[in-house]
């Protein structure tokens, strides 16, 4: 029984632990920044693999406003869950764009809102990883 204790301290320091020390806690699940001079609504649905709705939250975000949303728990744990997400964002209910990705404690969906409905390009969605 020691034994098998030691091997999980030893699986906790390596896996979980040292990624933290390295790379520092874990980043939020997306960021929304507003560019506009205007006002806009912007409705975040996630699908896992199975198509199953993880969240679905609505934001009205005011000219240069920002959101964070944090991560759940079982994505700020390394390799806990290694499945790919889709992310579904519709801004002012005109325009729909998704994004899918593999969520794991240091990256970030990045989306950017701005005024060009005629260029077709008011939405910017992106990663970041640390």
């Amino acid at each position: 029984m020691l034994g098998i204790s030691f091997l999980v301290m030893i699986f906790m320091l390596l896996f979980v632990v040292v990624p933290y020390l390295i790379a520092g806690p874990p980043t939020s699940l997306f960021h929304v920044q507003n560019h506009d001079v205007g006002v806009h609504e912007l409705r975040i649905e996630i699908y896992d693999s199975k198509n199953s709705s993880v969240l679905d939250e609505t934001y009205k975000l005011s000219a240069g406003e920002e959101v964070y949303h944090a991560k759940p728990f079982r994505f700020r744990v390394p390799g806990f869950e290694i499945v790919d997400y889709t992310f579904k964002f519709t801004l002012d209910n005109r325009i729909t764009e998704t994004y899918s990705t593999n969520i794991q404690p240091w990256n970030t969906i990045e989306v950017e809102l701005y005024a060009n409905y005629v260029e077709g390009q008011p939405l910017l969605i992106g990663e970041t990883t640390v």
